[in-house]
């Protein structure tokens, strides 16, 4: 006599759930739909490997609350997954909630926690965090104002390639924050920003007849 193995499922936004699904295959089916546009039929499946302990489906789903996709825009409910994300180590994460925590989204405003939780990620070496630390040390936001650190964070978000640490780091050369003014500097940083389509770094380059 052949065994029949019965599978829980649950239908949940349209979408059949398997019990069984593991959370990567979730997460993996997840991101399919959202690629196409179809966050109606992500959400319930990030939320499904979420819920089994999964990082980056936390981070997935947190964003789904912030963003309001597939589901209804709930700055509470992002903040909710971003930090259990965070908590599991993952540094996208760990940069989003900064965010959060900066700007007051969701939880109450907290610069304090905001500059510990872009430290956690930029200590990964992500470069989104690196030009956030940078704008703390900057502004004295959660941290003493220090130029030359703000400059070092700055450094580091361009060296990885992102834009808005170029343009910031550039900036600091033209003013001579943290580092000796130095235009040829400025004008390489601040126009490989703009190469990749920061609209600043563009007008920055146009003000200067630097284009």
């Amino acid at each position: 006599m052949k065994k029949v193995i019965l599978t829980t499922v649950a239908l949940v936004g349209g979408i059949l759930l398997s019990a069984c699904q593991s959370p990567d295959m979730a997460l993996a089916e997840a991101a399919s739909y959202a690629a196409a546009g179809n966050h109606a039929a992500a959400f319930p499946l990030y939320r499904q490997a979420a819920e089994a302990g999964s990082p980056e489906a936390q981070l997935a789903l947190g964003k789904c609350y912030d963003f309001g996709r597939g589901v209804a825009a709930n700055p509470a409910e992002a903040v909710r997954w971003y930090s259990r994300a965070a908590e599991a180590g993952n540094a996208d994460a760990q940069d989003n909630l900064a965010t959060c925590y900066a700007e007051g989204y969701g939880v109450p405003k907290d610069l304090a926690r905001a500059f510990r939780w872009y430290s956690a990620s930029a200590a990964q070496g992500n470069a989104f965090a690196y030009n956030n630390l940078g704008l703390c040390y900057r502004n004295g936001e959660g941290v003493p104002a220090d130029h030359s650190k703000a400059t070092e964070c700055f450094m580091q978000s361009a060296m990885l390639g992102n834009a808005n640490g170029q343009y910031n780091l550039g900036r600091s050369y033209f003013h001579g924050l943290g580092v000796p003014a130095d235009m040829d500097e400025a004008r390489l940083w601040i126009s490989r920003a703009a190469a990749q389509g920061h609209q600043n770094a563009a007008a920055f380059m146009k003000d200067n007849n630097w284009e």
